[in-house]
C-alpha cells in the first residue's frame, strides 16, 4: 500500500485522462469535422479544444502566481485573439467564426496541458490553500478552483467525445483503441 495521493497528483491525473481522451476522439479528424457544429448555437470541436487550454492556462497561472502562456509565449498574437479571453461568455457568432490552423491549435492544446501540468504539479500546501480569484469565482482555496478547473475539463472532453461519434459514427472509441 503506498502514501495517500497529493492534491497535486489527484489533479495531474484527472488533467493527463483528459488530455489523452481529447487527443484520441480528435487523432484524424479533418479540418472540416474539427470546425463542424451540429447546430448554428453549437460549440465545436475546436472551439472547446481552445476554450478548455485557455481556462487550464488561465486558471493555473492564476493559481500558482505564473503568467498564462497564452500571453508569455504570444499564443493570442499567433490565434489573432484577445489577450484576456477564454471563450467563456462568446456569443454563437464567435463560437462559429472560431477557424485556426490545426497545427496551432493543437500546438496550444499541448502547450496549455504541459503548463498546467507543470503548475499543478508544484505547487505547495500553502499555494494549494489560498484564496485565489479568478472570474467566475468570487475567492475561493486555490484547490476549490483547480477542482472545478477538472470538473469543466471533464465536461468538454466529453463533448469533444460526443461529437467525434456524431461526426464519424458508433465504434470509433473502438477504433481509437479507447474500448
Amino acid at each position: 500500500m503506498s502514501d495517500a495521493v497529493t492534491v497535486n497528483q489527484f489533479i495531474v491525473q484527472q488533467l493527463e485522462g483528459q488530455y489523452r481522451t481529447i487527443k484520441l476522439a480528435t487523432d484524424d479528424l479533418s479540418d472540416e469535422q474539427l470546425v463542424y457544429q451540429p447546430a448554428v448555437d453549437a460549440n465545436s470541436i475546436a472551439w472547446l479544444i481552445w476554450h478548455l487550454s485557455r481556462w487550464r492556462d488561465s486558471v493555473s497561472a492564476a493559481v500558482s502566481g505564473e503568467s498564462q502562456i497564452w500571453v508569455r509565449d504570444e499564443w493570442a498574437v499567433r490565434f489573432g485573439l484577445s489577450d484576456v479571453g477564454t471563450g467563456l461568455g462568446d456569443t454563437i457568432e464567435q463560437v462559429a467564426a472560431f477557424r485556426v490552423e490545426r497545427e496551432m491549435l493543437f500546438g496550444y492544446l499541448d502547450a496549455a496541458h504541459q503548463a498546467t501540468r507543470q503548475r499543478v504539479t508544484q505547487l505547495t500546501q500553502a499555494q494549494l490553500d489560498q484564496v485565489v480569484v479568478h472570474p467566475p469565482e468570487t475567492g475561493r482555496p486555490a484547490w476549490q478552483i483547480l477542482a472545478a478547473m477538472c470538473g469543466d475539463s471533464f465536461q468538454h472532453a466529453g463533448q469533444i467525445a460526443y461529437l467525434r461519434g456524431v461526426i464519424t459514427g458508433h465504434g470509433w472509441r473502438e477504433r481509437a483503441g479507447m474500448s
